[in-house]
């Protein structure tokens, strides 16, 4: 009889949670990413349907509506049928929400907090995470609040992975990025090898020349939009690449800075440039751009667009501020006139000259505004006419071409001249030194650690003595890169040569001079201030030509 009365007690019991049951309108929330596994382990959508589906059906639960945000992260609440499913409690249609565990609702223990403590609570709504043992109906739910602590650092623990991962084969120069840069393309058989696009890189050299030839960023956008061509935006998307550059309008119409981001761009070079961006952390999507010094750089990890001593002419000519003109010639010296004595850059402008009569001739002549600004520092009046430049430097460039293609022992002069400026000749032997240095203070550091170890030294002592190493490794490999790249500049003194003659043999049935030739083969015009010299009046020109670094003439 005891027997039967217990039974009785259970039974009803039973009938009083069913019936209880049946006052709910069920929500099943199903959440799968890629960041979960593979979509035929326990977490897939289809196997959480199954068993949400088989809990109600057990448990005498009306299913209102089932909601499926397959592919997003836990961390982000801003999912479409979350937010359906939000929309449907405040509605009223769903006065229950169920899920396989906490982890499905979210990752971010804080929001998850807030919505099973205070939004579900708040609307009298009912949530169960099934394998977690959590239903709010119940009392006994404090170990919800921990579970979901610990769901927040799996999350952060596997964005920590992702971008070790990432970093790792940026480091190896690979490419990682969604889309290829305009211009390549990703090969079909390696996503992380880029490959040139020719149709789209014939524009990218095109922009390159046009900016070389001294035309401006708006001039060049001008251009490409009344030819027709397509912007990188509409050219991607007729290829079939949806979602490139998000924020670039696709009206056919280029602007100045999609022509100013591909003229900065230097994986046209051939080097990969990873890291421009990242996600400020786990938690949010909001990117941030990271500063060009902080990004990860590889050099030569595909074939190039354009040349690196192009690009770099580029980014000289760029970072020039432009100003209203001052003269009437369409100065083709722009960035390449200095003045010999003080070193700044000489400005174009014009001169009212008067003439027989009444009349004004209005000259271009170049200048040094620093006499003007700094007469201690410049103290001659340096000037030439922009006409008289232009017939100097074209007969000096032509008689350069003509050297460099005769060979008329041009080269062993250029080398004696180019040894004979290396200022320190004991680079060899203060590189030896550094680099022996360097590798004293390796096996120093791995001492100090080791004695740190066996606790032969305190803590403090072996951060400071650490951080003293350190400085003085950072500042040894600094003046080692120097050192390379002043020894660089003789050694690769054939290389060099053999690019301006290279330069020289495009242009040797040029006509007349023009920006594009002057900033491929020049890198500096040097003039100093008219002066009499035996009674004859005399003004030097010196032209100190790229890749060789110094003067030809």
């Amino acid at each position: 009889m005891e027997q039967q009365g217990i039974m009785t007690a259970l039974y009803s019991t039973g009938n009083q949670n069913l019936l209880l049951n049946r006052q709910y309108s069920a929500g099943l929330y199903l959440r799968f990413s890629k960041d979960d596994g593979k979509a035929c382990d326990s977490t897939s959508i289809e196997t959480q349907r199954m068993m949400l589906e088989r809990y109600c059906q057990q448990n005498g639960l009306a299913i209102g509506d089932v909601y499926v945000d397959d592919g997003y992260t836990g961390l982000n609440f801003d999912r479409p049928d979350f937010q359906r499913l939000l929309g449907d409690i405040e509605s009223g249609k769903i006065n229950l929400v169920i899920t396989k565990d906490l982890s499905r609702l979210g990752r971010d223990y804080i929001q998850t907090g807030h919505y099973i403590e205070i939004f579900f609570t708040e609307r009298n709504v009912r949530y169960i995470a099934i394998n977690d043992g959590v239903d709010t109906l119940n009392a006994d739910n404090d170990i919800a609040p921990f579970k979901n602590i610990l769901n927040d650092m799996y999350s952060k623990d596997i964005s920590r992975k992702v971008k070790s991962a990432k970093h790792q084969r940026a480091l190896r120069g690979l490419f990682i990025g969604p889309i290829a840069p305009y211009g390549y393309k990703k090969h079909p058989a390696n996503k992380n090898q880029l490959i040139i696009d020719d149709e789209a890189a014939a524009v990218v050299r095109e922009i390159f020349q046009m900016a070389l030839s001294g035309q401006s960023g708006t001039a060049i956008y001008k251009s490409l939009t009344a030819r027709q061509i397509p912007t990188p935006a509409a050219y991607k998307t007729a290829h079939g690449v949806t979602n490139y550059q998000r924020r670039t309008r696709n009206d056919g119409k280029w602007n100045y800075p999609t022509v100013m981001f591909i003229l900065r761009e230097r994986m046209y070079t051939g080097d990969m440039v990873n890291r421009k961006s990242e996600v400020a952390n786990y938690k949010t999507k909001k990117v941030r751009k990271v500063a060009p010094a902080s990004r990860i750089v590889v050099a030569n990890t595909h074939e190039p667009i354009v040349s690196r001593e192009d690009f770099d002419r580029v980014q000289q000519l760029v970072a020039e501020r432009h100003r209203p003109r001052k003269h009437n010639n369409d100065n083709i010296f722009r960035r390449l006139v200095f003045c010999s004595e003080c070193g700044k850059r000489m400005v174009l402008a014009n001169q009212h000259i008067k003439t027989k009569g009444k009349g004004l001739a209005v000259r271009s002549v170049f200048r040094c505004g620093n006499h003007y600004k700094n007469p201690d520092e410049c103290r001659h009046h340096n000037t030439i006419y922009y006409e008289d430049l232009y017939a100097q430097i074209w007969a000096r460039v032509q008689k350069a071409i003509a050297a460099l293609l005769s060979d008329d022992g041009i080269l062993k002069a250029v080398q004696k001249r180019t040894d004979d400026k290396r200022a320190d000749k004991k680079l060899p032997d203060e590189k030896a030194k550094t680099e022996k240095r360097l590798a004293a203070l390796a096996t120093i550091v791995r001492r100090l650690y080791e004695d740190y170890a066996l606790e032969l030294i305190d803590l403090d002592n072996y951060r400071n003595m650490l951080v003293d190493y350190q400085q003085q490794q950072k500042a040894l490999r600094e003046r080692l890169t120097a050192i390379d790249k002043e020894l660089g500049k003789v050694d690769d003194v054939d290389e060099n040569y053999r690019k301006l003659k290279t330069l020289a043999a495009a242009y040797a049935d040029s006509t007349e001079l023009t920006a594009e030739m002057l900033n491929k083969l020049i890198e500096r015009i040097e003039i100093t201030h008219p002066q009499k010299i035996d009674g004859e009046l005399t003004q030097q020109i010196t032209i100190i030509y790229r890749f060789i670094q110094t003067n030809l003439n």
